[in-house]
């Protein structure tokens, strides 16, 4: 997730909740497409000079956000819009967040994408639904909002961002859905005769080439965090964690029928020497850009040309990276079930409820959205009227420039998957290309991406088994001697898997699926 943000600017994940359709005494008439249509008409009055803005604390619960403190042009900019002043606590780890709910000494306001089930109950959080009604009854929430996020008590907590519907998609042409690229080296390519790469096919006999006449050179290596994910892609498959839908029934993701012939083609490049063992186990998420950046490699899974070649430029080096922008085969898949990512919650601890929740309102908006994202409009960018895309005045994927300008990450609030998405496009970027390819093979299944085990339950912890018994046979695949070897590894791995309780866990998940299908 961090290299995503740091070599894309900005990335819409889908996280994946267990939640219930809202219930009628939380539902709206709103049928627009943003999370609110409009500004709260109080931050008017913020905009007084003389105004002295009120303070609300926020804990960030995520250990990699860059922005550590509420300053620079955006957040002042926020900060006249709405008359709110964040002082900004970044956690340290992934365990200080439990720790806060469990002694109940929590701040005003906690961000975050993880224990969303834990933050979205009435003795930690406020129902955003009671304060909208009693503090701000013009903020409109979109009735697919309010449903996906509505918990089984019938109360949202809050509206998480990343989330946009099948309609949104089709009515922003521009927005560029963040998935995980390949680029290669252009001087080898020439060097190798420029061979076709329109398939899977032709990738392997590509890194055929680069094998034989470039023996010193890794053919492909991988972001460590980001192994194989390219080719999931083109394989049409979910990674790590959840379910996919076969014949009605919700079904573990490693038994969609072509995710053994994705460990297949995997186990294929490895043996031929196209790959490295030594690639499953770096350190960090930094050591296969040390390989590009070096010459090393010819293929960087989960590359980024864009970002590369301006390294690349810096280092003065001799070569370029070209990104691949078509699907590499007929069966290529984006899964975008789900209902957002990460979250805003006012919790019972909040000093005042009625400015936060109109800061909310600010930042759901269209107007707080764009502000948050892409800066102020005019001065850091304009709208393309005719393309409907937001055009940059300035490097969105400079971590330095957003951190100086408080700009992308503040946005994350409240936006829409849509808003995070249109910042990406850009006419002459290589990545756009290959987003505007993954964009024919978006599926979307938001009934699908809600189930999700909840903290403390037989069922996550099932699931959790098998994630960490996965990890360990994955990797046996992968690295098999043969063929035959790495089917019996994969039937082995998924024998493990029902005798760890996966035939229950289904039968959980099915469940939900059918209730979460009659809201959609």
């Amino acid at each position: 997730m961090k290299k995503v943000f740091k070599s894309t600017g900005l990335i819409a994940l889908a996280g994946m909740m267990l939640l219930t359709a809202c219930s009628s005494a939380n539902s709206g008439n709103s049928t627009e497409t943003s999370n609110a249509s409009t500004a709260p008409a109080a931050t008017q009055e913020a905009k007084k000079a003389d105004q002295k803005p009120v303070e609300l604390t926020v804990f960030v619960n995520m250990p990699w956000w860059s922005l550590k403190d509420w300053s620079g042009k955006v957040p002042e900019e926020i900060t006249k819009k709405t008359g709110i002043k964040l002082n900004v606590q970044v956690a340290t780890d992934d365990k200080q967040l439990p720790l806060l709910i469990a002694s109940g000494d929590l701040p005003d306001l906690v961000y975050t994408a993880t224990d969303l089930t834990r933050m979205a109950v009435s003795n930690v959080s406020y129902p955003l639904g009671d304060l909208i009604k009693k503090y701000a009854p013009d903020f409109k929430i979109s009735k697919e909002r309010m449903g996906v996020n509505t918990m089984p008590d019938g109360n949202f907590y809050t509206i998480r961002n990343a989330y946009s519907t099948e309609q949104e998609w089709k009515e922003n042409p521009k927005a560029i859905p963040g998935t995980s690229g390949l680029t290669f080296r252009q001087d080898i390519m020439e060097k190798i005769g420029n061979p076709p790469l329109n398939n899977l096919d032709d990738l392997t006999a590509v890194l055929g080439k680069v094998k034989a006449q470039f023996p010193d050179m890794t053919p492909l290596v991988w972001d460590k965090d980001q192994i194989g994910q390219n080719l999931r892609i083109n394989f049409g498959l979910k990674k790590a964690k959840g379910f996919v839908d076969i014949d009605g029934a919700a079904k573990y993701y490693l038994k969609d029928k072509n995710y053994l012939n994705y460990y297949l083609y995997m186990n294929n490049l490895y043996r031929k020497g196209y790959m490295t063992a030594e690639n499953f186990t770096f350190k960090d998420a930094q050591q296969d850009d040390q390989l590009v950046l070096n010459g090393k490699a010819f293929a960087h899974g989960h590359g980024n040309a864009d970002a590369t070649n301006a390294q690349l430029e810096k280092l003065g080096a001799a070569f370029k990276m070209t990104q691949v922008t078509k699907l590499l085969s007929d069966q290529a898949g984006v899964p975008m079930g789900g209902s957002g990512w990460a979250g805003m919650y006012i919790t019972k601890k909040n000093k005042n409820p009625e400015a936060s929740i109109k800061f909310l309102q600010f930042m759901y908006s269209e107007e707080g959205q764009k502000l948050g994202l892409y800066g102020i409009k005019g001065e850091d960018w304009e709208y393309n009227e005719a393309e409907k895309y937001p055009v940059m005045k300035y490097d969105f994927n400079n971590a330095e420039i957003q951190k100086k300008m408080g700009v992308v990450w503040w946005g994350l609030i409240g936006s829409s998957g849509v808003n995070e998405a249109l910042q990406r496009y850009s006419p002459t970027s290589q990545m756009t290309k290959w987003g505007l390819a993954n964009r024919d093979a978006l599926k979307f299944n938001p009934a699908l991406g809600l189930v999700a085990t909840e903290p403390d339950t037989e069922e996550q912890v099932i699931e959790a088994q098998i994630t960490n018994m996965v990890t360990t046979e994955e990797l046996k695949i992968y690295l098999s001697a043969s063929e035959a070897e790495a089917k019996a590894n994969y039937e082995a791995m998924m024998k493990k898997a029902e005798g760890m309780g996966l035939a229950k866990l289904e039968d959980w998940a099915t469940k939900k699926y059918k209730e979460y299908q009659k809201n959609f």
